[in-house]
């Protein structure tokens, strides 16, 4: 199959590379694009203001990786988060039982990983009756609309606040934006049959989604629908001590004068962030242990491209695949009985988002449960 970016080819594809058109290889798909009704081979992807969708113009599900998909989430005081989603999500809908939300990662190719979660749901045959929303973070290098909310590069994986924008007083933690997104899902006069939610995402939207399970109020806000977060290929995970792997073997704290920080939010929970800090340090671990979480883990994936390499990531082990096995070793060592960890490898796929979402485990975790 042809690659769309990198990060959509084949499964032992690296990194997240944003798409400028529809890849031959989706091309030869024949049946599936008239099914999924994607553009035309070769067509750019829009950059067109993101607003209300007139729904009567787009087909439901809408599946194009554009603009026709776009909707703007408001936050408050004039903000607008623009996210990529498969049914509106301002009218009624019957249909919808479930919703996936998934996070892009470094490159902020929320239309790629949007057009990777169309083919999950409907390979798996749940088109219908799955909403998927795709948030788009931007960065001030992005050329967000004016009244488009904008993060650091580093800051929206951690749940930071929005960056000050000339004439709007909000800032807005990027984890409490996808918290006004599940806000929309869960009112029932909008879908009255939606009973479950995925929160994923791959790599850095993997950061984000570990450490957003364990600081949302979402879910114990909306006690009618059942959630679960599928954490793929992050470069590093949220502990809930000082202790880290020891070289001999084991966990415990390591030696913190070569690594002052390595326990900072977001390796650890201390010097948190104002979104962080709503909560102490036991009501978060409280949180991430209660919840359904599934670290999914490529056996492949152990390379270096955009790996965090940081002393305070280091000390989470050498590679992404490594981290993902000793932090649920971890999980077991010191909170056994207690956490809702699941660890599913993925054989013979690297740091690939579609690699990992289309596989028989990826799909097992999002609509098996």
């Amino acid at each position: 199959m042809g690659t769309w970016g990198g990060d959509i080819g084949s499964p032992g594809g690296t990194g997240d590379r944003p798409p400028s058109a529809l890849p031959s290889g989706l091309c030869r798909w024949g049946l599936l694009l008239f099914s999924l009704a994607l553009p035309a081979c070769g067509g750019e992807a829009s950059r067109e203001p993101v607003g209300p969708t007139d729904s009567a113009a787009s087909p439901v599900p809408c599946t194009y990786p554009d603009s026709r998909c776009q909707e703007g989430v408001d936050l408050g005081g004039g903000l607008v988060l623009p996210v990529y989603r498969t049914h509106p999500l301002r009218s009624r809908d019957t249909t919808v039982t479930r919703a996936i939300v998934v996070v892009h990662g470094a490159d902020r190719n929320a239309n790629t990983y949007f057009a990777t979660m169309v083919e999950t749901v409907t390979t798996a045959g749940y088109r219908f009756q799955t909403l998927v929303v795709a948030p788009h973070f931007q960065i001030e290098e992005d050329g967000p609309k004016p009244n488009e909310a904008r993060w650091t590069e580093s800051g929206w994986k951690k749940g930071d606040l929005s960056r000050s924008i000339s004439g709007f007083s909000l800032r807005v933690s990027s984890y409490e934006a996808v918290d006004r997104v599940l806000q929309l899902l869960a009112d029932r006069q909008r879908f009255p049959r939606l009973a479950s939610v995925v929160v994923t995402g791959h790599s850095a939207g993997g950061q984000y989604t570990h450490r957003f399970a364990a600081t949302s109020p979402s879910e114990g806000d909306f006690p009618h629908l059942r959630f679960r977060y599928v954490v793929a290929n992050p470069s590093t995970y949220l502990y809930l001590t000082p202790d880290r792997p020891l070289p001999g073997g084991g966990f415990g704290p390591p030696d913190r004068s070569a690594c002052p920080a390595y326990n900072a939010w977001h390796y650890g929970l201390e010097d948190r962030n104002t979104y962080a800090s709503r909560l102490n340090e036991e009501e978060i671990r409280q949180r991430l242990l209660g919840r359904d979480v599934v670290l999914l883990v490529g056996t492949a994936d152990v390379g270096t491209e955009s790996l965090d390499m940081s002393c305070g990531a280091m000390l989470q082990g050498e590679r992404r695949y490594h981290r993902g096995l000793l932090l649920f070793s971890y999980l077991e060592a010191r909170f056994a009985g207690r956490h809702h960890h699941q660890l599913l490898e993925v054989p013979g796929i690297a740091h690939s988002s579609r690699g990992m979402y289309l596989s028989a485990q990826g799909r097992k975790v999002l609509f098996d449960w």
